[in-house]
């Protein structure tokens, strides 16, 4: 089944907490339902802070800040308007936001707030674009547990009433904007959904944490503990009203304790590091404690905490006074007694859920003795108010589990017509992968490991993992040797971590392993084997037989392979590049970051480096010297291995400091194993979808499936998946391969040809496969 693409915008983790734990929920919930199929796209205005804070490897942060929006708002503009035409199609796509939003299918705006007739014009425009931007580039937008409204004023309903309708699901967060949507003729894509965040899971660790915390600590053991949290937006909006907020927050807290209750602040937005006051409410609540008298009574920590924490906070809490939004929510969600400072009707409609919207006061008659006085009303009703909270409890959480429900019956709408693609099937990648329960891309930590591989050199980590941790006693590998002033193979049980490293570059030249499986059958010990797709095809139909050998294989590791060639292609190379193997030692076919350098290493230190791309890559790719078989091969990525490891050849991989090997885990006894070399560090890894991995493979595979029925008219006999289109293209491609394969049995007349022709034939081969 084809990937889900979601981007989620007006959310992040770093800063607004609240924003954190709707997102933290809806991430959660969407993996648990979509797997190892779900991407997600966070379109983030703290991008370095939520590269950080995300918890999840599937998540790709995108910069999303004001201006890039506005940027993105009018390219988009611009690509509605003129998306036909390809050029100009091809620069607008080169804007980040634009090329995240074609290919996402459906967008989930978690803003908690927006076209409200008290936010500004600003805020209200900046709320516009952020759902205009997908629409105009044809992604379905959900707003995903929202309060908006009212639409008073004529410019907000007017952005209302163009951009509304035009939303495929608007998640109502309570009664009275459901309400002030009717009344500007919205009902038939609207729900009422509880706030998503109430459904946000707790995490155990973080839990242990602020236990282990609490526990050094007496102020927690006490049960008159008030949770206090402030806001720079209440307090913004008290200046205006002439209201010194931190005075009055400073002189309630005052009047807890001098009454024997305990406070802990709450900063329930925050940037730790930051000066700035949005989303960031630190500096607010340095200023409140800096005014409280008896800080004994008093815990307050600066610091930027997980959503969960901040939860696992309130939990302890007997009461909480709030000026933020989600401190609510979270009080309400942990069963605890809240009074609320609010600004708008986002507050009394969540609270109407539990029926306590007599329990909030506005800020614009905010003093310290009428909040004090509120205070003591909610305690005098606690047991009252207890008993609501447990009453609607169970309705308010499934409310809310009713956004993910009503969001995913949009999004299966969109996934279940399958996209169209010119070439390769990306609805259906384990067409070409095979069965797997897993897809990454990673590298081995190990520097020295990684200097004399061809890609990130996991593989030769991994095995040197399961040597040392005694789960194997030797992996089946072969290297290259010098023998006789030509290139070899050797091919061997290594026992050592040296021997495994000696092995750890690619081999470009068609090694028979299975004329040496005596190797393996006599070896005594558990074995890790390490094959090209056919060789480890043949070897697993052997293993069905000998029970005895299949006993011994505790893991069977494949490489990609987009073809194998003979040994002439490295003579050529050597020939070509003008380069010696007298008195040398080691040949590395390629080494080094993209596709890497060849390398000769000399017995009296000296080193001998040429262009890959140029000398092998050009001939390999071309199809010269090709192994008969393998023009009639589909098993690229080695579908009889436990875990498939080979090349990531992705634009975006390709400007990183370190090329990493892309990973495929077929079973889950290869994945506890893979995850324990994990835990030990000597992998560092992400996720990748399993379509973005056969993208990385794109050409090789054009050739093994949409040339298929050019191969099969041709008279080639195999049986092969002739379902993908051949077209002109694919058809010359295969002819000229076939032709290429020919030619290069006469080595002297090929010899002949120049290298620079041999190459640019070689890049017009690639292009045919392009398209």
């Amino acid at each position: 089944m084809r990937d889900v693409n979601i981007a989620i915008t007006a959310a992040s983790y770093s800063g607004n907490k609240g924003a954190a734990a709707m997102l933290q929920s809806s991430i959660k919930q969407l993996h648990d339902r979509y797997g190892k199929r779900l991407n997600v796209f966070l379109m983030s205005v703290y991008p370095t802070d939520d590269k950080k804070q995300c918890p999840w490897d599937f998540v790709t942060i995108i910069p999303s800040g004001p201006v890039k929006i506005l940027i993105a708002f009018i390219l988009a503009v611009l690509y509605k308007v003129f998306h036909f035409i390809p050029p100009i199609k091809y620069l607008l796509l080169k804007n980040q936001i634009l090329r995240t939003y074609k290919q996402t299918d459906v967008v989930l705006d978690e803003a908690g707030v927006a076209l409200m007739d008290s936010r500004s014009f600003v805020m209200n425009v900046y709320a516009f674009m952020t759902n205009a931007i997908p629409l105009l580039m044809g992604a379905k937008v959900v707003k995903y547990s929202q309060a908006l409204g009212p639409f008073k004023k004529a410019y907000n309903k007017i952005l209302a009433k163009i951009l509304l309708p035009k939303i495929s699901l608007i998640c109502a967060r309570g009664e009275i904007t459901l309400e002030s949507l009717h009344r500007i003729g919205i009902s038939k894509n609207v729900v009422k959904c509880a706030d998503g965040a109430f459904t946000m899971e707790d995490n155990e660790e973080i839990e242990k944490l602020v236990e282990e915390r609490c526990k050094k600590d007496d102020f927690f053991l006490d049960k008159n503990i008030v949770g206090v949290s402030p806001s720079t937006v209440v307090n913004k909006k008290c200046t205006k009203k002439g209201i010194d907020y931190v005075s009055v927050i400073a002189g309630f807290i005052d009047k807890l304790t001098s009454q024997g209750y305990k406070v802990y602040i709450i900063a329930n937005s925050a940037i730790e590091g930051s000066t700035a006051t949005r989303n960031n409410d630190l500096m607010i609540c340095d200023a409140v404690y800096e005014k409280c008298g008896n800080k004994d009574n008093i815990r307050w920590y600066h610091e930027e905490m997980d959503a969960e924490e901040i939860r696992s906070y309130i939990g302890r809490c007997r009461f909480v006074v709030a000026s933020r939004f989600h401190t609510m929510i979270g009080a309400l969600q942990r069963k605890v007694p809240c009074l609320l400072i609010g600004w708008s009707h986002k507050y009394q409609e969540v609270l109407d859920f539990f029926e306590c919207s007599g329990y909030a006061t506005d800020f614009s008659n905010l003093t310290s003795e009428k909040l004090y006085e509120d205070f003591c009303e909610l305690v005098e009703d606690e047991e009252d108010i207890r008993v609501r909270l447990d009453k609607n409890y169970d309705s308010v959480m499934e409310s809310s589990y009713e956004n993910i429900k009503k969001t995913s019956e949009v999004i299966d709408a969109v996934i279940e017509k399958p996209k169209k693609y010119k070439l390769l099937d990306y609805n259906n990648p384990e067409k070409y992968i095979g069965e797997f329960v897993e897809t990454r891309v990673g590298y081995a930590t190990d520097d020295s490991i990684r200097e004399n591989a061809a890609s990130g050199g996991v593989v030769t980590a991994f095995l040197c993992f399961l040597l040392r941790k005694k789960i194997i006693d030797g992996a089946w590998i072969c290297r290259t040797v010098i023998a006789d002033g030509k290139v070899a193979y050797d091919t061997f049980i290594a026992t050592t971590e040296d021997e495994i490293r000696s092995g750890s570059s690619s081999i470009y030249m068609s090694v028979p392993m299975m004329k040496h499986i005596d190797v393996a059958r006599e070896f005594d010990g558990k074995l890790a084997v390490v094959m090209l797709p056919c060789m480890l095809k043949a070897f697993s139909k052997v293993c069905e037989k000998d029970a005895q050998l299949r006993e011994k294989v505790v893991i069977k590791l494949g490489l990609f392979c987009s073809g194998n060639h003979s040994e002439k292609a490295t003579e050529m190379a050597f020939y070509k590049a003008g380069v010696s193997l007298d008195n040398a030692k080691k040949f590395y076919y390629r080494r080094g970051h993209w596709r890497g350098l060849s390398s000769v290493l000399y017995n009296d230190g000296n080193e001998k480096t040429f262009s890959y791309t140029k000398y092998l890559c050009s001939y390999k790719n071309a199809f010269y010297f090709e192994q008969e078989s393998c023009m009639a091969c589909q098993n690229h990525f080695a579908k009889d291995a436990d875990i498939s490891f080979g090349d990531v050849w992705l634009k975006e991989i390709k400007d990183e400091n370190i090329k990493p090997t892309g990973i495929v885990i077929r079973n889950e006894n290869a994945k506890k194993l893979y995850d324990m070399a994990k835990q030990e560090g000597v992998i560092s890894d992400r996720y990748i979808s399993g379509s973005k991995v056969v993208k990385s493979q794109k050409r090789a595979l054009v050739f093994k499936y949409n040339c298929a029925k050019a191969k099969v008219n041709s008279g080639i006999k195999a049986d092969l998946d002739t379902s993908d289109p051949c077209r002109w293209n694919h058809k010359l491609a295969f002819k000229l391969a076939k032709r290429n394969k020919k030619r290069s049995e006469n080595f002297d007349s090929l010899k002949k040809v120049p290298t620079t022709v041999i190459y640019y034939y070689m890049c017009f081969v690639r292009f045919l496969l392009n398209f």
